[in-house]
């Protein structure tokens, strides 16, 4: 069908043509399907080529060659995006955060931060539920590159099996953050059981003791002093729909975005967010006025009357 130039890919009941079926996946400004769309990790112009050449020893052949032109693309690959510490990922619908220094292998070492836990790179796949065989090392992403690129030049390093370090492991201690939620520095943390978060226990308010009881009852609670108190309602159950910067650089940098307003949307959604939660305070008035700051550069851009 392929090539009769017929519809050719079948998803989730329904047959495409390769163009269709990169711009259904998201990833229309590839404009090459033929290296976009991939066959158990082979891109698809490999596989033609192979096909036309035919012939004994032409597979041969053109593998040899096929591997050569691939090394030659990731030797000109700019690898200054992957410096950073922790790098932006994403799995088809999914986005988070790689911490290089807690990856240890695909199921071991807890190293992708999402906004509501800790995964491994298997763990994170499996959350992807429209791949029925998605595998950490091609189907998670980072500035366009799989994680095998990254292992393939040493960007990530697979850690020793007898590594036991608690950044490697996937007991619970791993399923909450390195640095404090607060001041941003390591240090001896207390964990919180509901969230990814950690906090020095000066840092927390009220003052957070590991060592201190969890609960109190009702009576307890109400007869505490006001001023030990943050009195601020959980974020999740005031925004139902969150959005931040970095989101919108990852849909961005991902081509989800197809016009220029619903670029602004999101933005107008952190304002219109910032002001439900934090209403009339200090850092309600701050988002208010950035507000008025992005529409007044938005005219000046854009040239709106």
């Amino acid at each position: 069908k392929l090539l009769k130039g017929e519809k050719c890919i079948l998803c989730q009941g329904r047959w495409f043509t390769p163009n269709a079926f990169e711009k259904f996946a998201g990833k229309e400004k590839c404009k090459s399907w033929k290296t976009s769309i991939r066959c158990r990790d082979t891109p698809l112009k490999k596989l033609i080529e192979n096909l036309q050449m035919g012939g004994r020893g032409g597979g041969t052949e053109f593998r040899g060659r096929a591997e050569e032109e691939e090394e030659e693309e990731e030797d000109m690959a700019d690898l200054s995006v992957f410096q950073a510490s922790s790098l932006p990922v994403t799995c088809v619908s999914l986005t988070g955060t790689l911490y290089k220094c807690r990856f240890a292998s695909g199921s071991r070492g807890k190293c992708i931060r999402t906004e509501e836990r800790w995964f491994t790179p298997e763990e994170f796949v499996k959350q992807e539920t429209i791949l029925t065989d998605g595998h950490w090392k091609k189907d998670i992403l980072c500035h366009g590159k799989t994680l095998n690129f990254l292992l393939k030049k040493e960007i990530l390093h697979v850690h020793s099996l007898q590594c036991e370090c608690v950044k490697c492991s996937t007991e619970e201690q791993a399923n909450n953050d390195d640095e404090c939620y607060v001041c941003y520095s390591e240090g001896d943390l207390v964990c919180c059981d509901e969230c990814p978060r950690a906090f020095h226990s000066h840092c927390h308010l009220p003052t957070a003791d590991g060592d201190s009881p969890g609960n109190m009852s009702e009576q307890e609670a109400f007869n505490a002093p006001v001023s030990q108190y943050r009195l601020v309602s959980r974020y999740s159950e005031v925004i139902t729909q969150p959005m931040w910067l970095n989101r919108i650089k990852q849909k961005l940098e991902s081509g989800e975005y197809q016009t220029v307003g619903a670029f602004i949307s999101d933005f107008q959604l952190i304002f219109s967010n910032c002001s439900k939660f934090n209403g009339d305070n200090e850092f309600g008035r701050m988002g208010a006025r950035l507000k008025q700051i992005f529409e007044e550069e938005l005219r000046k851009i854009s040239s709106i009357q």
